[in-house]
């Protein structure tokens, strides 16, 4: 006993000793951190507004490199030196005031200014010195019409002058910080929707230094960058899941089981829409058409909420598509990821009647289930090849499909005034843009001509000021809306006057967004019919991170003539639609049987 007590004290001297040690790195370790977060907001600042960076007289990168080991260690002093060499001269002559572009003068339907936020500067661990140029540089006016790190097009999407770093192993404090650099100030300065998140940025920057200092493989490195594209919620930044960029998804989600079944989520609970094969479902406690509502004791919408956390997604309509296997032929199944067993107690709703019954789940690592999940993909895309870019519907209505009408199908000019005479002689036309555009020549050349409607503007559109990165400007003009070749654009004859009917979901996304804009002001017998879409209009915006990673962003931004804002919220219908379970399970496309309806009899 006497030698367990003297045992016990020697470890309470030990970790006695250890406490102030222990203090004292934690005490390091947060000054590093606000170090890092300073330094990247202040190199952010120079690599879009100096002159210097702006002319391409500033390499970002290697500057960032070579200054980050000594900026983190840096005391007060220390790091106010260094940041004030840095950020060098201010040419006066360049100022806000000096060429009158002053942002408290400027029109505010001619520019977006939300996002605009230089309160950092006055951080109290700057010196008044460094303050001082830190104001002047984020006050002055690019007159080069371009930049260094910006493309001078609006609608281009890739960032110039970003290094891949192609070969690059993901285990380096230094390179990970660069990367968190480049695409928290990509997103600071190039993204219009910056003040639209869920949560402030700059907030975002602070958790974001810790988590990125302790990535030590493709995975981890994954995941950080993953989190940052959740964080900006926006749709576009999906695209960072695509598998020709993100190649650790599997470890990332731990989707190592899938359900017997092709499945719907949603606010309410995952709908089974059909099984793989008559065999699993003849062995399955689960039935078509039920509705998953509880999984192991867990309601379904924080189910759901856990498993969505990481997707990219300007609004839950989106993270309930990218939680599906509906519509998707990606061969994942999100909803059930995160799993630690392929055996689950589920709570469906049959009808009116809740049972609780046991789901077993096909394994991955089952050869003869990968086979399973694999040929259903491939029928899946059979399936979609099969689908017409055309129909018509008896005699006087006509469907085309967005997403299966592609450029080797447009008319030739020759044929236009017979194709026009014909769908002018219709009732109703109906405009599917559930699926991603294929042939845009089609909704902003051709269609129009053909039913007679003038090029117009039907939408304000913000791309970045290049004289001042952080606010965006109006681009006026009609090349920024329909497409107007050269010698003039002819509509044929009189306005289509018909009903024109506009399906879409939340698979409408970025150009279906915009062409249902367009779609939808051609003439005044127009109506959406749907649910919400992806709320992610405007062109798409790429950064190269190192290991040539992409992470995107919509780079425009979009609202609607009177100023009502389309990102996140997306195109509202005049007529909500959404399936039944009933619809859902069935062969019939009930969206377009809802159109027919409309047309045929008004309501």
């Amino acid at each position: 006993m006497k030698k367990i007590k003297y045992y016990f004290l020697f470890l309470l001297a030990i970790v006695g000793l250890n406490i102030p040690q222990l203090q004292a790195q934690q005490k390091n370790a947060k000054t590093q951190n606000q170090n890092i977060q300073q330094f990247i907001q202040v190199w952010g600042l120079v690599k879009y507004k100096s002159q210097k960076s702006i002319t391409g007289q500033f390499d970002a990168d290697k500057v960032f490199l070579a200054l980050i080991d000594s900026v983190k260690n840096a005391d007060a002093n220390q790091f106010n030196q260094l940041m004030l060499e840095m950020v060098g001269e201010i040419n006066p002559s360049l100022s806000a005031v000096a060429q009158n572009y002053e942002r408290k003068k400027q029109n505010s339907y001619q520019h977006l200014l939300q996002n605009i936020d230089y309160s950092w500067i006055k951080n109290k661990a700057y010196a008044g010195a460094l303050k001082a140029q830190l104001t002047a540089l984020s006050n002055q006016v690019n007159l080069t019409g371009k930049h260094q790190y910006i493309p001078t097009v609006w609608y281009e999407g890739d960032m110039p002058n970003e290094a891949p770093y192609a070969t690059y192993t993901f285990n380096q404090e230094p390179m990970n910080l660069l990367a968190l650099a480049k695409a928290w100030n990509v997103i600071e300065y190039l993204f219009p929707a910056k003040y639209m998140m869920d949560q402030p940025w700059k907030e975002m920057l602070k958790e974001m230094v810790p988590v990125f200092r302790k990535i030590n493989n493709r995975t981890s490195y994954e995941k950080s960058v993953l989190m940052l594209a959740a964080a900006i919620n926006d749709t576009h930044a999906g695209e960072i899941m695509e598998p020709g960029n993100m190649k650790m998804a599997q470890a990332i989600f731990n989707v190592r089981y899938n359900p017997p079944f092709d499945y719907q989520a949603g606010a309410n609970g995952i709908i089974v829409k059909k099984f793989l094969n008559d065999s699993l479902a003849k062995h399955s406690e689960v039935q078509i058409g039920d509705r998953i509502v509880a999984i192991n004791g867990t309601k379904i919408a924080k189910w759901l909420k856990e498993r969505a956390a990481l997707l990219p997604a300007s609004n839950n309509a989106v993270k309930y598509r990218e939680l599906s296997t509906t519509n998707n032929d990606r061969a994942d199944a999100l909803a059930f990821s995160n799993l630690q067993t392929g055996n689950l107690n589920v709570k469906v709703r049959r009808g009116k009647t809740d049972l609780n019954l046991k789901l077993e789940l096909l394994d991955r690592q089952n050869r003869q289930h990968t086979q399973l999940i694999v040929n259903d993909v491939i029928q899946k895309r059979v399936e979609q090849k099969k689908i017409k870019d055309r129909e018509n519907i008896g005699d006087d209505i006509v469907l085309f499909r967005a997403g299966h009408l592609f450029e080797k199908d447009l008319p030739a000019e020759k044929d236009l005034p017979q194709l026009s005479a014909e769908l002018k002689s219709k009732k109703a036309i109906i405009l599917d843009m559930r699926k991603y555009p294929q042939a845009p020549g089609f909704f902003n050349y051709f269609l129009p001509l053909m039913l007679g409607k003038a090029p117009f503007i039907f939408a304000r559109y913000y791309a970045v000021d290049l004289k001042d990165p952080g606010a965006f400007i109006h681009r006026e003009g009609i090349e920024n809306y329909m497409a107007t070749p050269n010698g003039g654009f002819k509509p044929m004859g009189e306005l289509y006057t018909g009903k024109i009917i506009i399906l879409t979901n939340e698979e409408t996304q970025s150009m279906g967004e915009w062409y249902t804009m367009m779609l939808s002001q051609l003439n005044n017998n127009t109506t959406i019919i749907g649910s919400q879409t992806a709320g992610a209009d405007g062109d798409l915006k790429r950064l190269t991170l190192p290991g040539a990673f992409r992470f995107s962003f919509t780079g425009n931004g979009i609202f609607y003539p009177d100023g009502r804002e389309t990102q996140r919220i997306g195109i509202k219908p005049a007529i909500y639609f959404s399936p039944s379970v009933k619809e859902l399970i069935g062969t019939a496309d009930a969206q377009v049987e809802r159109a027919i309806k409309y047309i045929r009899e008004g309501k």
